[in-house]
């Protein structure tokens, strides 16, 4: 499910739309994948925090490629943990994660 969340907000252009379908997906793939729900609420919020960040704000190609780095990483990172199965690993990296996405969106460059 990480992969089609992160091809959705791909393929709907990396937008503020896309971010919400990508949350509505992230929701969705909490309740049918319970076991990485956690992880998915993070996406969730890193969602967010872009779309609170930019709202109706004007926002260039170049810190919205930036902004997706940043959640394609996110994304990437919590896959890969989990795919290792290593609970000490997958718990640093959640926390992490929580950390990212309680820090402001930095779109300056």
């Amino acid at each position: 499910m990480f992969d089609q969340i992160l091809e959705t907000l791909r393929s709907n252009g990396k937008s503020g739309a896309a971010y919400t379908k990508t949350i509505a997906l992230a929701e969705q793939a909490m309740t049918q994948d319970a076991d990485r729900a956690v992880a998915y609420g993070l996406l969730c919020d890193l969602g967010e925090r872009f779309i609170d960040s930019t709202g109706r704000l004007p926002v260039t190609s170049v810190q919205i490629d930036k902004a997706f780095e940043e959640f394609a990483k996110a994304t990437n990172d919590l896959k890969a943990a989990y795919e290792k199965g290593n609970a000490e690993e997958t718990l640093q990296t959640l926390n992490r994660i929580a950390s990212l996405g309680r820090t402001p969106l930095d779109l300056s460059k």
